[in-house]
């Protein structure tokens, strides 16, 4: 036996020890040494400008840091905790013939969910605001309908929403255009179905339901950008929603998948996968690059302000005032009456 091969066989045998006691394997302490190696490559393509048309393509997972639950994930996605809806199957809160017959599951969800009133953009949102604020941003193509890209910030020139949103809405029956600010009081503050002044039909923000085609502005950027693009950032998303998921595929630039799990093969030499939270992640990569205090700047500027608490304590502070008083003003009649009576009796003694 060779040296080289005895010492493979050694190495074998220290991972198989390693792994029985528990202890940490040399292949996860690579692993672990490459993932930090991966966020100091793509940091040195930014800031040597290797990487300066850079195409994103977000999922469900990039917004979960704002509070709002991806679809799939066992136990906390949206699909597994649809039960109050009672629907025949969970993917018909987005079914056109669904929401025809049964509207309510999907205006009761749209209201919990309506952008700019309670989810705030996460800072992977302010990073990509950041990219395009710093022109490096060729476009975001976001499969998420919970509007944060467009609430951090991001033009509207470098921005498509492929499954739609929820500013402007139409008639699912005769298509006609809606008010889409009535339409979100309706739904927000009444939590009632919008129905078409034109045909009567139910109307809907202009979401892309399960069988309806995506918008043509999809298709037709994406052919321009494709051949553009010197690296794709592919970020919180199981790519399982055609046609969406074919864009890592359609690409001849280097990519890099921030996400949990890996859900594309990555090609030795040109792609990077940085596993784990895409928020915590993100902020790594801006320290590295010197953005931190930008990215907090960017986050700040675009989070939406919640109705204080301060508000609450001090109507409570006033009740409690209020029924102080009151229990003064009874105490102080109890005294009077008390005083009251006692003279009334020292008279009756006095006669």
């Amino acid at each position: 036996m060779g040296a080289m091969e005895s010492n493979e066989l050694l190495d074998e045998v220290a991972e198989q020890v390693a792994e029985a006691l528990g202890g940490e394997t040399s292949s996860a302490k690579t692993k672990t040494k490459k993932t930090k190696e991966g966020l100091e490559l793509l940091a040195e393509w930014i800031e040597t400008h290797q990487a300066k048309k850079i195409l994103v393509l977000t999922g469900a997972g990039v917004s979960t840091g704002a509070g709002i639950p991806d679809f799939r994930t066992p136990g906390t996605g949206l699909y597994d905790n649809l039960q109050k809806y009672n629907l025949p199957y969970p993917e018909a809160i987005f079914d056109v013939n669904f929401y025809r017959e049964t509207p309510g599951p999907f205006v009761t969800l749209a209201k919990e969910l309506w952008p700019g009133i309670t989810f705030s953009p996460t800072p992977t949102h302010s990073f990509l605001k950041l990219l395009s604020d710093r022109g490096l941003l060729l476009r975001l193509y976001t499969q998420n309908i919970d509007g944060l890209e467009f609430l951090a910030g991001i033009p509207d020139d470098k921005l498509v929403e492929c499954h739609g949103h929820f500013r402007t809405a139409a008639c699912i029956d005769c298509m006609e255009a809606a008010d889409g600010e009535r339409v979100k009081e309706t739904i927000v503050q009444t939590g009632e179905t919008p129905i078409c002044d034109r045909c009567g039909g139910n109307v809907k923000p202009d979401i892309v339901f399960f069988g309806e085609s995506l918008p043509d502005r999809f298709h037709r950027l994406l052919q321009q950008d494709i051949p553009k693009a010197d690296l794709l950032l592919v970020m919180g998303t199981s790519l399982q929603v055609a046609p969406v998921s074919l864009i890592p595929d359609m690409v001849r630039c280097n990519r890099v998948l921030f996400n949990r799990d890996l859900v594309m093969r990555i090609r030795k030499g040109s792609d990077i996968f940085v596993q784990g939270d895409c928020d915590t992640n993100i902020l790594e990569l801006c320290d590295l690059l010197g953005w931190g205090e930008d990215l907090m700047a960017a986050k700040e500027k675009c989070s939406i302000q919640q109705e204080p608490v301060v508000e609450n304590v001090e109507k409570k502070d006033v009740d409690d005032r209020q029924i102080e008083e009151e229990y003064r003003e009874k105490e102080s009649v109890q005294i009077e009456d008390q005083a009251e009576t006692q003279n009334t009796e020292s008279s009756k003694e006095e006669k």
